[in-house]
């Protein structure tokens, strides 16, 4: 397994830099719970939270792309046969069901979109990957259709693999990635991370970490100006309402003679 620093891949970049934008001019309602002064950071933690789930799937499937063994699709559409939806909602084990594979018939049934399917050649196996943060676990509900979806998959992948992707695989896996560990789904449909690392032969983790570094420290810089902005807006609230321009110095520039250092423009 290679196991060195990677870089952020571009595309990571890019996604992280287009977030922070959105972020920095977020338009936050008024919630009831949170105190006006810290309104807007809330606002802009709270987005941050339910945009690091993409970054962390783009960075993770930058990063097999990049495999050659490897022929990644993110989120596209799979149609699940109603016979596969039966079988699946019956009595059938999971150990019957990992054992089977049923046909593959294109554009008919229920629409699912797995996160990412890759192809791996030296394993000839298609596996379908849901990426999660894993800080929490799913609802009851939504747990139940993933496990759910997640069998249909297993059922159709290798037929799926023929006739949509032009690949002969000997293998369909199906599974949740939790990044931080927590999920709900049973045991035989979770793969983790390290895992993953073993299976693909590459340092996911290095990634992954490098993805959180850029994120958090340009999420960092944000907030701390927009810290600052509040500051100075509490301060000097008039000019903002004039539309003048506000400098962190105009305090020092405003003392009466002999109240302190004078400071010359340039």
């Amino acid at each position: 397994m290679h196991t060195e620093a990677l870089p952020i891949p571009p595309a990571v970049t890019a996604l992280i830099s287009r977030t922070i934008d959105r972020l920095r001019h977020l338009q936050v309602q008024p919630d009831p719970i949170v105190p006006a002064q810290h309104r807007q950071r809330y606002g802009i933690l709270t987005s941050a939270v339910r945009a690091d789930g993409q970054i962390l799937e783009m960075a993770i499937s930058e990063a097999l792309k990049a495999l050659p063994h490897l022929r990644l699709v993110r989120t596209p559409p799979i149609f699940i046969p109603p016979l596969v939806d039966q079988i699946v909602g019956g009595v059938a084990s999971a150990e019957t069901l990992r054992s089977s594979h049923l046909h593959y018939e294109g554009d008919q049934g229920r629409k699912v979109a797995p996160d990412l399917v890759l192809i791996d050649a030296n394993r000839k196996a298609i596996d379908f990957l849901e990426v999660k943060r894993g800080l929490a676990r799913t609802d009851a509900g939504k747990t139940r259709q993933t496990i759910r979806d997640l069998r249909c998959l297993q059922l159709v992948g290798k037929s799926y693999a023929l006739r949509q992707l032009n690949a002969e695989v000997d293998t369909a896996t199906a599974a949740v990635c939790a990044i931080h560990g927590a999920t709900a789904v049973p045991a035989d449909l979770q793969v983790a991370v390290e895992d993953l690392e073993v299976r693909y032969g590459l340092s996911l983790r290095a990634v992954i970490s490098a993805t959180y570094t850029e994120f958090g420290r340009q999420l960092d810089e944000l907030l701390f100006q927009q810290a600052l902005d509040e500051e100075i807006e509490s301060l000097y609230p008039e000019r903002l309402q004039e539309g003048a321009p506000v400098s962190p110095l105009i305090g020092f520039a405003e003392q009466e003679p002999g109240m302190g250092d004078t400071i010359t423009p340039a």
